[in-house]
């Protein structure tokens, strides 16, 4: 999860050093790190980045071991579904499929047509 500070993103002018590690890395094959683009993102944030206070973003919400008190659940600011155990999916955790059908549209036509799981 970022949240970026777009005068400090201008004044750093962070897009160049994000751009060619970026770049380095696309034209190895995505061999140079692994997985993909966080490594290159990594380096080129190198010091300019903060932690965010952990009940801001509750992560790992897709994996069927992680437990959080419904407090957290319900006052944190983004709920991260990473992990295989999606909300949609019948092996996700009830608790946290509960959450995420408080936002689903189900009026929406491309979202009955996928049949997602209630």
């Amino acid at each position: 999860m970022n949240v970026f500070d777009l005068k400090a993103w201008r004044q750093t002018n962070i897009t160049e050093a994000y751009s060619t590690w970026l770049r380095l890395s696309v034209s190895s094959g995505l061999q140079l790190w692994q997985p993909g683009a966080l490594p290159p993102t990594l380096l080129a944030f190198k010091g300019l980045t903060q932690s965010l206070d952990p009940s801001w973003h509750v992560a790992g919400l897709g994996s069927r071991s992680l437990k959080y008190p419904q407090e957290i659940l319900k006052s944190a600011a983004v709920l991260h579904f990473s992990g295989p155990a999606k909300p949609w999916l019948e092996i996700s955790n009830p608790e946290v499929r509960s959450l995420w059908y408080r936002y689903v549209n189900s009026s929406n036509i491309f979202v009955r047509k996928c049949k997602i799981m209630n």
